[in-house]
């Protein structure tokens, strides 16, 4: 792809400049779209991206012009919802793909900038630039545009930028495009709206008052060097940006305008524009909608000369909110911006941060002081800026690595002095380097697409910093070895350029003071030089002989070859399977988590404004090796079952990588048959993760990676993906390692430790408290967190070691392999994976399965609870309606329900009824047992008058319902197709869904063709009748669960509850009717 390369003057960026003549961007080779850079006459750098895949996406046309009369905007908070309207014009194919179009604009000023008498001034702004422009004066004519053509928008402030970012249906870029821009062009900041929007800001701070991680950072803020630029508070409040400032006399709107004015400046910005349009009118619509954006402001303002922002050679001591104890060392580094390419911190953190036998990590086990350690450079703008770069090396502490001398958790950074020293002696190895740029051109090279929003704004955040040529693989690029940089940054990591962070739930019990208050979180925290004689003791330290450099890798792939043409067939144990496998491949559908309950709609990222793209691909022809557009393309095959194994294997086609997924269910009745084998086998898990690591370790590096879980009734998960060729391998490794493990005492007690920590640290947040209590109230066998806590404490090693044998001595292993295998290597593997196990078979029908207790009709029931954490300011309430056993029916009016009412549901409860800051509704499908959820988290309201709210606007739904017109339920249903047509991005996505179907034993892998054709049958009049029998308090038999978690912020409201005790309450229910299923042989 030809681009233009520009002249990087002295002292900016890599990627700031003038362009001056044709470059070629390095892609990965399965990446087909096309590139172009450009810069604007006023400055504005853009990067334009046509997907030729997206290309009869736009054949309709632009929708610019379309009536935008109707307000359809909405965003959702809570990572499991989504907005869920779109518009369509005329109707989507069943069997079509869909992709959608984006774009991000990342502005070169931050939270840097902020004027020291409004502290959070850059956040406040990026809300207002919502709140309409000169041209589209309308506060909700970007959000309604978007939501109207299946968009999303979201931004973000970061230190350094600010990133505004959209996605759309292709054929609405334009329009889309042209209220973007009038963000940077004249927005209105319209003084009716600050207060309303500095609330917003309020909310989300009062959101994080109880994050340990926003707590640590702005302490390291207020700590930081007076005048620094770290010393600021960056989240912004009511106090900082409205009600001090007022006191003072200060007009907020003048400043914020003014600022707006003197920062945003065209020369400052980076764009990124990704459609399915020809890259010459990509290249025509950006000029004639960004040249008008101011300019003459200069270049982004860089912070080069700052200096560092922490004294060395202190300690800072802080309380945590939650259970544990972690210490972090910081060392500050000179900015490594335009060092991309020698990548040497890097280099470091994979040191430092290794796993593997002789590392640091494993030194600090033995000792009994650590059970986690990571290392490096992370990636927010506090890690890493133009400033100073930040090495953390982060420890979570056993009680004993607390306590060990000289006290206050200090004690493991001797050791990493200690392995610094290695370091320094061994001298920089170019074999880990190479080693480094091997694994990261193989991960390039075999890159899978990423989501068109997330990919439009880590591209305009790069541009800046890497030259033009290396903006899609600077982050891969290792090309330039260079050891004396490596030796530079050794020689900065010393005990007195060292600042050490000690964060701890026994900060009462810290012998030493005296105490000081950090004034935005209002925490007390303790900070002091590190005395002499200890910073000496580990500047001359020496090395143990068991601190040594990380072993070669032998779990890198060098086999790449993709698998040919499989036939599956049916096993000759009696089971029953396709006859082959279609070269055709399989479409997207929305990705289920594996968890205790299934949401039916895709995944949002946190505070993610997200809607459904309703335009689709029309394929005419394609050869064997062409993404198929059907929905229902080959499903997985059930290769083998037989008693002990069920197989289901797939080979890939689509992503044509050499990659591949393998899932393992082991179920055994054993496992969850009493609180006291519930701990035990999650406890086992993590003996089994332990004992792995050091090898493990080497795969994760190499891109082989596994993860297992406890689930409940089903038993326990295995899972490993990653790169094909040494996938065997590893999971034959994990099942040995299973099958053989010893209960070593000092681990166990270490391992032990961390996971009642676990386990009282759960639902400490107030939303997933109350979804956990809806579940236990529903769920037929759930043992309560803290029972099993209990069970936890009480175990000994031998009590672990003797039951091993117990809980796998009947099971049933139920698989998925799906990537670039053959059916005769999966078939090998599964088989292997039994024969290493080594149990007696039990049959697949009989495992044991969850089930749900059908709720009494009448009146909603409510359960109160107080907060876990007695601290938290913020209260909830989750109303759950149960709608009844899943069928297909069913299942398809609760989704239009949900598509119709979610925007209206959080512009009522949130924006309008400013309620709290997370709002969030949508289906919940549970053990095959479908209902219907709102949540609602506030610090301002107790959960009895949020009840009362929710309660409200459902009933008042009957109406919305009512008035909807013909057309406005036609673009709800075809918005709700495409969602269910939207395509996978990655083999894993697609896994994760086939995994879900065989997890929950549906194996319906047609589900969402299915699904689109009953769509496409539902009338209006068919979802005000079902709304009407089961979702308004006027719903007769209607069956209401409302949890409450109280703050005690709201101690003082008085509601009698209906349910005091929930397993007195479940004793008396009847179970709800299962679910059909198509049988597995089908």
């Amino acid at each position: 792809m030809v681009a233009t390369t520009t002249t990087t003057l002295p002292g900016t960026l890599p990627g700031v400049g003038r362009d001056t003549k044709p470059v070629v961007f390095t892609t990965p080779p399965k990446d087909k779209k096309l590139y172009r850079r450009i810069t604007l006459p006023n400055g504005l750098l853009a990067i334009l991206i046509s997907d030729p895949e997206m290309a009869n996406q736009v054949s309709g046309g632009s929708e610019s012009d379309v009536d935008m009369s109707e307000d359809g905007s909405g965003s959702q908070d809570d990572e499991n919802d989504e907005d869920s309207q779109s518009e369509q014009e005329g109707s989507v194919a069943p069997s079509a793909l869909v992709k959608k179009a984006a774009a991000a604009m990342a502005v070169g000023v931050g939270s840097f900038k902020d004027p020291d008498q409004l502290q959070g001034l850059s956040h406040y702004l990026e809300h207002m630039l919502f709140m309409g422009s000169k041209k589209y004066p309308d506060e909700n004519e970007y959000d309604s545009y978007l939501t109207k053509h299946g968009g999303s928008s979201n931004a973000f402030t970061e230190l350094e930028f600010t990133n505004y970012h959209f996605d759309v249906k292709p054929n609405a870029l334009y329009g889309a495009l042209d209220r973007f821009a009038q963000f940077f062009i004249d927005p209105l900041c319209k003084a009716d709206a600050l207060e309303r929007e500095v609330m917003a800001v309020d909310d989300e701070f009062s959101g994080v008052l109880q994050s340990d991680g926003c707590r640590l950072s702005q302490l390291r803020c207020h700590t930081a060097k007076s005048g620094h630029i770290y010393n600021k508070f960056s989240w912004g409040n009511r106090k900082s940006l409205f009600d001090e400032p007022k006191a003072r006399g200060v007009a907020v709107r003048d400043e914020l305008v003014q600022y707006y004015r003197q920062q945003y400046s065209a020369e400052r910005m980076s764009l990124v524009v990704l459609g399915g349009q020809e890259l010459d009118e990509l290249e025509q619509w950006v000029s004639d909608l960004f040249s008008t954006v101011p300019a003459g402001k200069g270049a982004r303002p860089t912070f080069f000369g700052a200096g560092m922002p922490y004294q060395g050679g202190h300690v800072t001591i802080s309380p945590s909110v939650k259970e544990g104890h972690q210490v972090m060392a910081l060392f500050q580094l000179p900015s490594l911006t335009n060092e991309y390419r020698s990548k040497a911190d890097e280099y470091l953190s994979h040191l430092v941060g290794h796993e593997g036998k002789g590392s640091l990590l494993s030194a600090l086990k033995a000792k009994g002081w650590a059970s986690e350690l990571s290392a490096g450079v992370g990636e927010s703008g506090y890690d890493r800026n133009t400033a100073a770069y930040v090495f953390e090396v982060h420890i979570t502490l056993t009680e004993a690595g607390l306590n060990a001398e000289p006290g206050n958790g200090l004690a493991p950074m001797g050791l990493l002095f200690q392995f610094l020293s290695l370091l320094k002696e061994a001298g920089p190895q170019q074999w880990v380097f190479d080693e480094l740029a091997n694994i990261a051109q193989m991960r390039f090279k075999f890159a899978e697409e990423e989501d068109a929003c997330e990919y439009a704004l880590r591209l305009a955040a790069d541009a800046p910093y890497y030259a033009p040529e290396h903006l899609l693989n600077g982050h891969y690029l290792y090309d330039q070895w260079d050891p004396k940089l490596v030796n530079q940054l050794l020689d900065q990591m010393t005990p007195s350029n060292v600042r050490v962070d000690v964060q701890t739930s026994s900060f009462s019990n810290i012998p030493d003071g005296p105490v000081q208050q950090e004034p935005w979180f209002g925490m007390p925290y303790i900070s002091r030089p590190i005395p002499e004689k200890i910073l000496a003791q580990w500047g001359s330290a020496s090395v143990p002989a068991e601190l040594q450099l990380p072993p070669h890798n032998n779990f890198i792939p060098t086999d790449f070859s993709l698998r040919s043409d499989d036939t599956a067939t049916a096993s000759t144990s009696g089971g029953t399977a396709a006859d082959t496998q279609s070269p055709r491949r399989t479409t997207r559908s929305q990705t289920a988590q594996t968890t205790q309950e299934q949401p039916t709609g895709t995944k949002a990222r946190v505070g993610q404004k997200h809607s459904f793209n309703g335009s689709v691909i029309s394929n005419s022809s394609k050869s064997d090796f062409e993404p198929s557009n059907s929905v229902s393309a080959t499903p997985p095959v059930m290769v083998c079952n037989e008693p002990g194994l069920r197989l289901w294997h797939k080979l890939d086609r689509q992503f044509e990588t050499p990659k591949a997924a393998a899932y393992f269910c082991i179920s055994s009745a054993a496992m969850y048959a009493s609180p006291a084998a519930a701990a035990t086998t999650h406890l086992l898990l993590k003996l089994l993760e332990d004992a792995l690591c050091e090898t493990a370790y080497l795969a994760d590096v190499a891109g082989l990676s596994y993860d297992m879980w406890p689930e409940g009734l089903a038993g326990i998960e295995i899972k490993v993906d990653g790169f094909s060729h040494k996938l065997p391998l590893l999971v034959n490794y994990v099942f040995q390692q299973l099958v053989t493990l010893k209960v070593q005492p000092d681990r166990f007690e270490r391992l032990r430790e961390g996971l009642v920590r676990r386990y009282k640290n759960a639902n400490f947040k107030p939303d997933k408290h109350a979804t956990y209590l809806r579940l236990y109230a529903i769920k037929k066998k759930m043992w309560p967190v803290e029972v099993v806590q209990a069970q936890l404490e009480s175990l000994t090693p031998k009590a672990v070691q003797d039951a091993l044998p117990g809980l796998l001595s009947e099971v049933c292993v139920e698989a998925l392999l799906h990537g670039n295998l053959t059916s005769q290597e999966a078939l090998a593997l599964g088989h292997q994976v039994q024969t290493t196990l080594q149990a007696k078979p039990t049959d697949a029908d009989s495992r044991p399965r969850d089930r749900v207790l059908q709720l009494p009709p009448g009146k909603p029931l409510c359960h109160r609870v107080k907060t876990k954490n007695p601290e938290e300011g913020n209260s909830v309430v989750e109303l759950y309606v149960q709608v009844g056993t899943d069928d297909l029916s069913k299942r398809s009016l609760l989704d239009m329900v949900d598509q119709i009412l979610r925007e209206p549901c959080y512009d009522t409860l949130r924006t309008k009824q400013q309620l709290g800051y997370s709002v969030h509704s949508g289906v919940r499908l549970t053990h095959g047992v479908l209902g219907f959820a709102v949540c609602v988290v506030s610090g301002t309201h107790g959960p009895s008058a949020l009840q009362e709210r929710i309660e409200g606007f459902l009933n008042s739904s009957t109406s919305l319902l009512a008035d909807l017109t013909a057309e406005d339920f036609e673009r709800h249903r075809q918005a709700l197709i495409a969602a269910k047509l939207q395509q996978n991005h990655s083999l894993l996505e697609e896994s994760d869904r086939h995994w879900e179907q065989i997890q929950s034993r549906r194996y319906n892998f047609t589900v969402r063709q299915q699904e689109v054709e009953q769509l496409k049958a539902i009338t209006l009049e068919q979802i005000k009748e079902f709304y009407m029998q089961c979702i308004p308090q006027s719903a007769e038999g209607r069956r209401c669960l409302a949890v409450h978690v109280v703050s005690n912020s709201h101690a003082e409201e008085t509601v009698e509850p209906s349910i005091e005790d929930l397993d007195r309450f479940k004793a008396d229910l009847q179970l709800c009717a299962l679910p059909f299923s198509p049988s597995p042989a089908d």
